[in-house]
């Protein structure tokens, strides 16, 4: 579609958030975005990042795209803190073959976290699928950039999955978070994204994973005990860098799999353990299934127990009330290990089962599982309406 620039660069706005074409007037704070640290972080743009960059980005990267249709770029115009509109970032529509569009933005540091980026994406998808050349939009971005995903699923695209070393970024190759979203879609979102809410009780603290548990994270997970009663699961036995740890988890939450808490000391915010629900999507819908670890430093002290009762009562308090509505838990365990089913029946759970020669243990071996329930006395069940997406 050949066009013109800037005579057919529209302006779309819905009342507060406005797409419109770059002008000289924006260059300082392109300047501001791309020297950003999570700017440098996340995208490509040059490092030094000096004022003729942002100077020949307005004035020919910027219209280059708009004359060849490759780049259809526009600035994003929204209101600062101070109460002045102007530039907040930029967002473009990359047109490929065969009907198919990139989608690709970045925001000014002063409008994050304010739903800018999110309503910004709403408009240049209700143009883009507007026009008789686009049919599916596509979006990566690199692994660990949660924000990205965050305003794509907003959006209403699908996770499609990670591609290692998709991403060239200053001649270095970076994974990829991959989803996609076709014209006839709902906008809505395509699943739960689960934030762990946070319980405290006397002495614990049961919150989301923060970056600084990775490191006693893996001193839990490779500890003998843990490496034991663990499975063997090929992520524990090649485990990640300490780094990228804990993206397993929290990507499980982020696609709504799964629930997953650090037990943390209540009075140092210290990892000392950690606590999952899982199988939430299965035939039963109101059940879910338990698991955890304790850090050895943490062992023998009732820690379980009394994150288990924390998490029980979360878990059976109704969604209008903070909690996720649950109408039944059950875990398993080694019928050797005795601290963890001893901290289960201490939280009240009871055993129901024993399937022989059912856990794995150790390098090679097998024992039996034995299987604690516990249910909600109070639950009643809800409809689909009161369904509440964790956010």
């Amino acid at each position: 579609m050949a066009l013109t620039f800037p005579d057919d660069v529209p302006t779309l706005t819905d009342g507060e958030i406005t797409l419109r074409v770059h002008t000289l007037s924006d260059v300082d704070d392109v300047v501001v975005q791309c020297t950003d640290p999570e700017s440098i972080r996340w995208t490509t743009v040059p490092v030094p990042y000096q004022r003729a960059d942002a100077v020949g980005f307005v004035n020919e990267i910027v219209p280059s795209g708009w004359l060849t249709g490759k780049d259809l770029n526009f600035a994003i115009e929204a209101p600062h803190a101070d109460g002045t509109r102007r530039f907040s970032g930029s967002i473009a529509l990359r047109p490929m073959e065969a009907g198919v569009a990139e989608l690709a933005f970045g925001l000014h540091p002063g409008v994050r976290g304010r739903g800018v980026c999110s309503r910004a994406v709403k408009l240049i998808l209700d143009w883009g699928f507007s026009r008789p050349d686009i049919e599916l939009i596509v979006w990566y971005a690199h692994v660990g950039n949660w924000a990205s995903w965050r305003v794509a699923w907003a959006n209403g695209f699908s996770y499609d999955g990670k591609v290692a070393k998709f991403l060239l970024q200053r001649g270095e190759r970076h994974d990829a978070w991959c989803g996609s979203l076709r014209a006839d879609d709902t906008r809505e979102p395509k699943h739960e994204w689960h934030v762990p809410p946070t319980v405290e009780t006397g002495r614990l603290r049961l919150r989301p994973h923060a970056d600084a548990d990775s490191h006693r994270f893996v001193e839990m997970m490779t500890d003998e005990r843990s490496r034991h009663f663990g499975g063997r699961y090929s992520w524990l036995n090649d485990m990640p860098p300490v780094e990228k740890v804990l993206l397993r988890p929290l990507e499980a939450d982020a696609r709504g799999e799964r629930f997953d808490w650090t037990i943390a000391d209540r009075a140092t915010d210290e990892l000392i353990g950690h606590i999952q629900l899982f199988n939430l999507g299965g035939l039963d819908k109101t059940a879910a299934e338990i698991g955890y670890a304790v850090h050895p430093d943490a062992r023998g002290k009732g820690v379980l127990t009394e994150a288990l009762r924390a998490l029980v009562e979360c878990s059976f308090t109704d969604r209008k009330k903070g909690g996720l509505g649950l109408r039944r838990l059950s875990l398993g365990t080694a019928a050797s290990n005795t601290a963890s089913r001893h901290g289960a029946e201490k939280a009240g759970f009871t055993h129901v089962a024993s399937l022989p020669e059912s856990f794995p243990t150790g390098a090679a071996g097998f024992e039996d599982e034995v299987v604690y329930a516990l249910v909600n006395p109070n639950w009643t069940e809800l409809s689909t309406a009161d369904r509440v997406v964790h956010r």
